[in-house]
């Protein structure tokens, strides 16, 4: 890994999503030092990506969310070469992979429906070995819980957290960090 993506995720336990390139600039002025960029296309991602980037903020693609392209390793080795992110963040385990060869930190999204896509993911993170699992959505603790005892591999919640109260249930079941596109929380200030 070329970057550490620890650093700004282990700094504070709030990440700030953005779904819509509009609320780029609160999250650019928030205190939060990681953006998960949920939003894209072939036309702003780079320009979005540099945004993040210029404002000393590591930033994250969610490289399955880009519209405009294809989601193979030659469309990733074009983001690299274009504005390359400090990781990405995707469902696909051989992005996982070519991402990890490129130097990238890798965040493998899972969706925790019942205990058999929990038994899956942990299949998959003890296979592919991404850098860190996404869970959603956030506001399942025992999921969380689940996923960190059996995954072995740093757990961030993310989906429907919308109050501090979730954040800190998702922390207090192992979390190390929650993703979340209410604002109202890009501002508070948790120590991780």
């Amino acid at each position: 890994m070329q970057h550490s993506p620890e650093n700004g995720i282990h700094q504070s336990p709030i990440i700030a999503a953005i779904r819509d390139p509009e609320d780029l600039p609160q999250a650019l002025a928030c205190p939060q030092p990681v953006i998960f960029l949920l939003t894209g296309d072939i036309s702003n991602i780079v320009d979005l990506v540099r945004s993040v980037k210029a404002a000393g903020k590591e930033v994250f693609v969610h490289f399955d969310l880009i519209t405009g392209l294809s989601k193979d390793s030659h469309a990733l080795e074009w983001l690299v070469q274009a504005a390359p992110p400090t990781g990405i963040i995707t469902t696909r385990n051989p992005l996982v992979h070519h991402a990890r060869s490129l130097g990238l930190v890798t965040i493998q999204r899972t969706f925790m429906l019942d205990s058999q896509s929990i038994h899956m993911a942990v299949e998959q993170a003890r296979k592919v070995k991404p850098d860190f699992l996404e869970a959603m959505p956030g506001v399942a603790p025992e999921g969380i819980r689940l996923l960190v005892e059996q995954a072995h591999c740093p757990v961030i919640a993310g989906g429907l957290v919308r109050t501090v109260e979730q954040v800190q249930a998702a922390l207090e079941a192992g979390a190390i960090a929650i993703s979340t596109s209410a604002p109202d929380l890009w501002e508070t200030a948790l120590k991780p």
